[in-house]
């Protein structure tokens, strides 16, 4: 099935532009996501703007914002229901025109701003599964069943573990606490940057990969992340 695989950079340009990290241009300080179990203001990971090719079921008018926990307490960052990670959607006519920053809590301060990663182009290729094969990569014994260079193609290799489309690229663990919807687009933990360097993207347990999921079956896109290792 055809995915896209991001190219990046250090540092972003201004403006609404796809990036992980850093802080999300424009978005109301109101919005800013608070952490369920810890009361303590989130990390910004990812801002990704509508784009017909990449992203077709994003509307036009709208910019999804991804944050999760990354304070010490170590909160349940990977549950999709745990109320550590927040994934929405922001009309861009509701966005300002500067980066927003990071609302401090009294006690605490500020969350941590997480490295910022350019998104300089996407490379359209095929992810090695036929499009029958869909339904298996959300059944985990479907999943596990699967020739390995199908459940697990080009050997591991990081380069391919980042992307948005296809099915997903599941962690050695598998098709584990999969969310209702479709896999949207997937981080994991380290990533290549275009001068040659490999960078951390967040606090995923070291090795994890960040999924996230867009339910399409409500009125409303529903949207949610999990980590899995």
């Amino acid at each position: 099935m055809l995915s896209h695989y991001p190219q990046f950079r250090a540092g972003a340009d201004s403006g609404v532009v796809p990036k992980l990290g850093g802080l999300p241009w424009g978005l109301p300080t109101r919005l800013w996501p608070i952490c369920k179990e810890c009361g303590l203001p989130m990390s910004h990971l990812a801002q990704l703007p509508a784009d017909k090719q990449v992203f077709p079921v994003i509307p036009d008018d709208e910019v999804l914002f991804v944050f999760k926990c990354e304070w010490d307490s170590i909160c349940s960052f990977w549950e999709a229901d745990g109320g550590a990670n927040s994934v929405f959607a922001v009309q861009r006519q509701l966005l300002g025109n500067a980066p927003t920053a990071a609302p401090e809590d009294a006690n605490e301060g500020a969350p941590v701003v997480l490295p910022e990663f350019g998104i300089t182009g996407w490379r359209a290729d095929d992810d090695g599964a036929a499009a029958e094969l869909e339904e298996a990569f959300y059944d985990y014994g479907k999943h596990n069943d699967l020739p390995e260079e199908i459940a697990s193609p080009h050997d591991w290799d990081g380069s391919w573990r980042t992307k948005a489309g296809g099915v997903p690229y599941w962690t050695p663990n598998g098709a584990m606490q999969i969310p209702p919807g479709r896999m949207l687009f997937q981080i994991y933990n380290w990533i290549d940057l275009e001068d040659g360097n490999n960078e951390e993207v967040a606090n995923f347990c070291s090795d994890g990969t960040a999924y996230v999921f867009v339910d399409r079956s409500q009125e409303l896109p529903v949207y949610s992340m999990i980590i899995n290792r």
